[in-house]
């Protein structure tokens, strides 16, 4: 936007990204959010938004943590001059509660403007999408920047091309991988605001393996980036900012391993001394014997290890594609390079037992984990029709989702209550914190595929 608008502070797009801290979906947790706006990694969203957006000639602003008492003046001051669209971002939300403190303002100061969604939150729950008026399904960058586009030409959002209505919203799908991008751009980290000294960045989109468990659409089927690309967008990041430290936010980094032999000599080539995260599966270092030196050598320090379950059967019923030997070989070679494992496992799957989560507790306690979570499963829709089709194969497994599940060997209580032991025990054996489980009245975090 140009001339009179600009001078009199007006613009096309405001990006608003927020999350509701845990158990306290008032958002009356001051201190941990504050601490989240200062010290953690900026979210991948907004920055990415804002790219494809300013790309597109569109006049952006973002504001991060806007309900924190010393942000709200300039939350307010913003719609104050009634930008056309107002996106925000649920990965991090998934309280209609509190999403209504963050519409509810804008509803109220910019009346006019158009209300996007997108993200987990959105995605996952009816209530969080009634909230807005428009909600983008997937990557949204180019689906966002389109429709500003269309809303600055007095275009109604149903008009746009593929958007359908649904409970009285407008649904516009987005992009599960590449599929339409002309030209990957580079996030726009001015539109970021934290004091974190570790950036998240994608090598990838997709994934390439399809787990029964699994509710994320763009499953079965990986797309990935140019190394070349990834290495300019970190060498550019580390020349600006002088980031070194950088997470991956790929489902699973790994799952081809020439690509990612190819990534480590290319960052071994620019004399940086990166230091990087990723998601993982184990089978990737069993079927690649020398990977993990290979990314030890390249600066990778932590991973983020989705091995789920270590029971023969369960991993079967999970189309995991691997065994506990797969597993136990993958992992004593990362442990070996030197390299710190996250453990992600969900417990509670068709298959469970109460003995199956003690052995699994023995198995985390005998190696050495930074950290592990054990997640309560979650039964998504889909999860629930495949056991209806075939009700013996997944242990008579019915109920409602996502908590509200039993089958032959549990129920979700009983899962979460285990999985609490199972916790304490591996601790105790320990004598310090080594595995958590995230409380079971909040989503837990999307495992790694």
């Amino acid at each position: 936007m140009t001339g009179e608008a600009e001078k009199e502070g007006r613009f096309d797009l405001l990006l608003v990204d927020d999350e509701e801290p845990p158990g306290e979906p008032d958002g009356s947790c001051l201190v941990y959010r504050a601490a989240r706006w200062l010290c953690e990694s900026p979210k991948l969203a907004v920055p990415l938004l804002s790219a494809y957006s300013k790309a597109a000639g569109h006049s952006v602003r973002t504001i991060c943590f806007p309900l924190l008492p010393w942000r709200e003046d300039e939350f307010r001051r913003l719609l104050s001059a009634a930008p056309k669209v107002v996106a925000v971002t649920t990965v991090a939300i998934f309280s209609p509660r509190y999403l209504a403190r963050l519409t509810g303002m804008v509803r109220k100061l910019s009346p006019a403007s158009l209300i996007v969604l997108g993200g987990h939150g959105a995605q996952d729950s009816r209530e969080v999408r009634a909230l807005g008026d428009v909600y983008i399904s997937n990557h949204g960058e180019q689906a966002l920047a389109e429709l500003v586009s269309r809303v600055k030409a007095g275009l109604p959002p149903g008009k746009f091309p593929g958007a359908i209505s649904r409970d009285g919203r407008v649904v516009i799908e987005g992009s599960y991988r590449y599929e339409s991008f002309p030209k990957v751009l580079f996030p726009d980290w001015s539109a970021a605001s934290t004091a974190a000294w570790r950036y998240p960045l994608e090598a990838s989109r997709g994934c390439k393996f399809n787990c029964a468990y699994c509710g994320f659409p763009a499953r079965a089927g990986q797309t990935y980036r140019e190394v070349a690309g990834i290495i300019g967008e970190m060498t550019a990041v580390f020349r600006e900012q002088g980031i070194r430290r950088f997470e991956f936010m790929d489902s699973s980094l790994t799952a081809d391993t020439e690509f990612m032999s190819r990534l480590c000599a290319a960052l071994r080539s620019t004399g940086i001394r990166f230091n990087w995260k990723c998601f993982a599966r184990p089978d990737a270092f069993d079927r690649a014997p020398g990977l993990a030196d290979e990314m030890a050598a390249a600066g990778c320090t932590r991973i983020f290890m989705g091995i789920e379950s270590v029971h023969d059967p369960i991993l079967s019923l999970m189309r995991r594609g691997m065994d506990r030997a797969c597993i136990e070989r993958g992992l004593d070679r990362v442990f070996k390079a030197g390299i710190q494992v996250h453990g992600n496992f969900i417990m509670g799957f068709p298959g469970e037992t109460p003995a199956t989560i003690k052995e699994t507790a023995r198995f985390v306690a005998a190696r050495h984990f930074k950290s592990a979570y054990m997640c309560v499963f979650m039964m998504s829709e889909a999860m629930r029709a495949m056991a209806a089709a075939e009700p013996e194969r997944y242990f008579h497994l019915a109920g409602t989702p996502v908590r509200g599940w039993r089958h032959d060997g549990m129920d979700f209580a009983e899962a979460a209550r285990l999985t609490r032991r199972a916790v304490w025990k591996i601790n105790l054996s320990r004598l310090w914190f080594v595995a958590f489980s995230p409380p079971s009245n909040v989503p837990d975090p999307v495992s790694s595929r």
